[in-house]
């Protein structure tokens, strides 16, 4: 369906998985990671953690990381930590990255004993071997790339880690056979994101300790500055302009939360519908609906999998309306300071809290102490009122 005369399609991408047109924030990261690309010299950067909240850019910093590599000619095998892993990326995406390399490269993949090819280079089939091994599949392919004409790696990425024990263990397994790979020679980048206490697990496994060397990069929220570059650019580069005072408002609802920040450009940019410059009331009227749809879309999702202690925690945080203090959490939660130091951390290294000088915290995730004092509310019988107060249903005829 064609669109309506003088509309311009959203710039902004505020579903999963969509990569954003301007990407705000690790500029230098991404950078020093797109030098490893170019020149093959790794230094630290043979294995990267990636963290964050959940919406705070990961799996489109994932992209950005997988273009880069692709634009210099590396092989991708990009992949999440679901079920069955280790068998995909063998039996399915390797397969496909041997029928894209060149009729040079493949005759010295067959030299190396491991795939077969016909004799128009299709692959066939693996050779037949006790146990087929991913660190042979990777140095070998490794060894071809970097006897091309243009010498290349192997960029592998793995999001939505999980610390689930049956994950965690075929995981551990999969980073266990890339840290072989590397250590044999491998020209090999791995790359895994997910929330920090995922990721502290995974690096905690028996068979993982080569991570606990990996780059960091702790995704959190974009600066002002960035925020405000990531909208205006978005808009400029859709063909639109906006006013300072709605631009204002956008940046200072959005919070410099990545997923809100596009959630925030794409209703203000549909609101104002065909007009050339987005104004303050488009900006007014995306306000309510963005914080609502962040709300129920992340929000609340992150609260319900908090344990139960973790709630009470966050709950304790929620009475006050700007930081809290640590004294003032152990009093309404009626434990020891010992005890709560637990759910502090592990808040912390969840991202949805932060400490905010010596004794206090502060939530990270905006909104998240807005939304538990609204449940909190509402649980206590203080719901918001609507019209169906006046409506009260009829008793049931017997």
């Amino acid at each position: 369906m064609p669109l309506r005369d003088g509309y311009e399609p959203s710039p902004f991408s505020p579903g999963y998985g969509r990569r954003p047109l301007v990407f705000g924030g690790h500029e230098t990261e991404l950078a020093e990671l797109s030098d490893v690309f170019a020149s093959l010299d790794f230094g630290e950067n043979h294995s990267v953690l990636i963290s964050g909240l959940r919406g705070a850019g990961k799996t489109s910093m994932l992209a950005k990381i997988q273009d880069s590599a692709l634009s210099n000619g590396w092989l991708v095998i990009s992949d999440d930590a679901s079920a069955g892993l280790m068998d995909r990326v063998m039996e399915t995406t390797i397969p496909s990255l041997l029928g894209g390399l060149s009729p040079e490269a493949r005759a010295r993949l067959t030299g190396l004993g491991i795939w077969q090819f016909t004799a128009h280079w299709e692959y066939v089939d693996r050779h037949r071997e006790v146990k087929p091994l991913l660190r042979r599949d990777l140095v070998a392919l490794s060894t071809t790339l970097a006897e091309s004409k243009q010498p290349a790696g192997i960029l592998i990425t793995i999001d939505e880690v999980s610390s689930g024990k049956v994950r965690l263990r075929e995981l551990s397994r999969f980073a266990l056979e890339v840290s072989h790979a590397i250590s044999e020679g491998a020209n090999v980048m791995v790359v895994f994101a997910g929330i920090k206490v995922d990721l502290n697990a995974l690096v905690e496994q028996e068979h993982t300790t080569f991570l606990r060397r990996s780059r960091e990069l702790d995704f959190r929220r974009l600066t002002p500055r960035e925020t405000r570059h990531v909208l205006s650019e978005s808009i400029r580069i859709g063909g639109r302009s906006i006013t300072e005072d709605a631009l204002n408002l956008l940046v200072t609802f959005s919070q410099g939360y990545p997923y809100l920040v596009q959630l925030a450009g794409d209703y203000a940019w549909r609101g104002s519908g065909t007009a050339a410059t987005i104004a303050l009331a488009d900006a007014q009227s995306a306000h309510g609906r963005a914080i609502t749809a962040v709300e129920r879309r992340v929000i609340s999702r992150v609260y319900q999998d908090l344990s139960e202690k973790d709630q009470e925690f966050v709950k304790a945080m929620a009475v006050d309306e700007g930081r809290s203090r640590m004294a003032d959490i152990i009093q309404r939660m009626g434990v020891s300071d010992q005890y709560v130091q637990v759910y502090k951390k592990r808040l912390i290294e969840s991202g949805y809290v932060q400490a905010d000088g010596r004794g206090h915290v502060v939530f990270s995730l905006p909104y998240l102490g807005d939304y538990i004092r609204s449940t909190t509310t509402e649980a206590e019988g203080v719901a918001r009122a609507d019209d169906w107060d006046r409506f009260p249903p009829p008793a049931v005829p017997r």
